[in-house]
């Protein structure tokens, strides 16, 4: 079982376990059209694999994901393209059908689509200085990866309403108590990704047909509602991408980073 060669995330198998990597480290770990590109790759191989029952999502280096990659786009045009909004559908889709059990293991900050995206998760570990936030409001866009939904299921409107609405930063501790993340590991940080293997290990000692069984139980009363968030929200980011919104936030984002490393010369 040869796992994919790509670009900007990186894929590992260690018996049933497929480890998926967001592989841009001079990027924080954001998401450009190639990391969506190889992460629905990554995610569809692992997904059509028997062998495979569980998939571990995580960053290399010392950042989780800093979410959409918004700098430096095109002068015209949507600031995500329709085709960028395909692969991101296409990779809820995939989360919200697969049968494996899936795992999350926060290595560092997770930031928009490193946030929104956890939801979608079984099990979800993070490290315990990690930070996380959803800037979809401050960028002109709108929420991402169903958590329009999950974040109220999860933690109740007015806590999912601090993070989409308001853009505040949570800690990993504020997450866990909400219930978005599973358990904060203590653990250092260069034997934190082991630790969440050995979770996973242990998963994966259960019996398969229970877990897949069970797994099912638990997804099918919310499978509908998932697919339906997942296109509004696709729908809703074609249609803020093309207002003048997103990209006037982008400009002044772009002038701030300017001033402050003017003033550090």
């Amino acid at each position: 079982m040869t796992p994919p060669k790509l670009e900007a995330v990186l894929v590992d198998v260690e018996d049933c376990i497929a480890v998926v990597k967001f592989n841009r480290p001079n990027n924080a770990n954001a998401l450009g059209h190639q990391t969506m590109s190889d992460l629905l790759a990554a995610f569809t191989w692992a997904s059509d694999r028997p062998e495979v029952r569980i998939i571990v999502l995580t960053g290399v280096n010392n950042f989780f994901s800093a979410g959409m990659d918004l700098v430096g786009l095109p002068e015209s045009g949507p600031v995500l393209p329709d085709e960028a909004v395909e692969r991101l559908s296409a990779i809820h889709e995939l989360l919200i059908k697969t049968p494996k059990i899936l795992i999350a293991a926060v290595n560092g900050p997770a930031i928009g689509y490193g946030t929104s995206i956890l939801s979608l998760f079984d099990l979800v570990y993070s490290v315990p200085d990690a930070i996380f936030f959803t800037p979809f409001v401050k960028w002109g866009l709108c929420a991402e990866a169903c958590s329009s939904v999950t974040f109220m299921q999860i933690m109740g409107r007015q806590k999912a309403a601090s993070l989409i609405l308001a853009g505040e930063r949570m800690t990993a501790q504020e997450l866990e108590s909400a219930g978005l993340i599973t358990r904060i590991l203590d653990v250092p940080k260069e034997g934190f990704l082991e630790e969440v293997m050995k979770i996973a290990r242990r998963v994966a000692t259960q019996p398969p047909g229970a877990l897949k069984f069970s797994k099912e139980l638990m997804m099918s009363p919310i499978r509908d509602s998932l697919l339906a968030a997942n296109a509004r929200e696709c729908a809703g980011l074609r249609e803020r991408s093309r207002t003048d919104e997103p990209r006037k936030a982008i400009a002044k984002f772009e002038e701030e980073q300017k001033a402050r490393r003017s003033t550090k010369l």
